[in-house]
């Protein structure tokens, strides 16, 4: 399956995202528009979930409104699994799951189908059964933590999600391993949800780490003639193993301005080396948002 480099994240269609985010939930006539210009810039394939609130549901209505429906490639998650489910509940779940998002997608079929977590990756021998009822066309997983040791269900991955910014190298050897056996590999958390552009003086001191070594990355990108964010973009283009970086906007000036920045590809590869000179294997919880509560 051919997808395009960047892959559109559309949580924010369904749900307020992001600390950064200061403009909210999009109404319907902008998703339109954000997806008018995502075609129009070559994007062609989506990212979803039945978690991300409204999203789905928007989704199939502005896709169907705009005649957009056959041009994006949607890849969706299965809702979490609850707490304790009983093993023979499970292929339900999964059912109900992936009916309701083609539901609302209006579709017949997704494109990929991912556990929306690691620690759902128990289950993932059931997602055969959307395999075999043509539910979807690849499965795989969304992952967020190394805890836990989801490396050891690698080798069954058709497709994964991971998060993969320029201070984040967590899930390199899984990617690796993905693309070796011909899978896709979707990178998300470009901006670790917005902390790499968050002030100074408004990160508390426990970011002191991150703080660090995005001081030292800032100049390297003024050595480089090119701002922070671009830096940071072209980073995870640079990326042999990575199918798609996986971008969420809040509005046209966002997504075209990512579609600038991505038009100038790769990194040269000095200014790659001198990422990997600066930049330390930072421990998981600087580089995990979920974590950042417990810091």
């Amino acid at each position: 399956m051919k997808f395009s480099r960047l892959m559109l994240g559309t949580v924010q269609f369904g749900l307020r995202y992001g600390i950064n985010n200061m403009q909210g939930q999009p109404s319907p006539e902008k998703v339109g528009e954000i997806l008018r210009a995502a075609a129009d810039g070559g994007i062609n394939v989506l990212d979803t979930a039945r978690n991300y609130g409204e999203s789905e549901e928007v989704l199939g209505k502005v896709l169907h409104d705009t005649g957009l429906e056959k041009h994006f490639r949607i890849v969706s998650k299965v809702k979490f699994f609850p707490e304790g489910i009983a093993p023979e509940e499970v292929p339900g779940w999964i059912e109900t799951s992936v009916r309701t998002s083609l539901g609302f997608l209006k579709r017949d079929r997704l494109d990929g189908l991912l556990l929306h977590d690691e620690k759902d990756l128990p289950y993932f021998s059931r997602l055969s059964a959307a395999l075999e009822n043509g539910w979807t066309d690849a499965v795989g997983a969304s992952l967020d933590s190394v805890a836990g040791s989801p490396e050891k269900y690698t080798s069954q991955l058709m497709m994964a999600q991971v998060p993969g910014n320029i201070l984040d190298r967590r899930f390199r050897k899984t990617a690796k391993e993905i693309k070796s056996r011909g899978g896709a590999v979707f990178v998300r958390s470009v901006y670790l949800q917005g902390l790499l552009f968050k002030p100074a003086a408004e990160l508390e001191e426990k970011f002191a780490p991150v703080l660090a070594v995005r001081n030292r990355l800032e100049a390297l990108s003024r050595e480089a003639g090119m701002l922070p964010a671009e830096l940071y973009f072209r980073y995870l283009l640079s990326l042999p193993t990575v199918d798609c970086v996986l971008t969420g906007v809040d509005s046209v000036e966002q997504l075209r301005q990512n579609l600038e920045v991505a038009s100038r590809g790769a990194l040269p590869a000095d200014v790659l080396a001198e990422i990997e000179r600066i930049v330390p294997e930072l421990p998981e919880k600087y580089v995990r948002p979920s974590c950042w509560g417990s810091l």
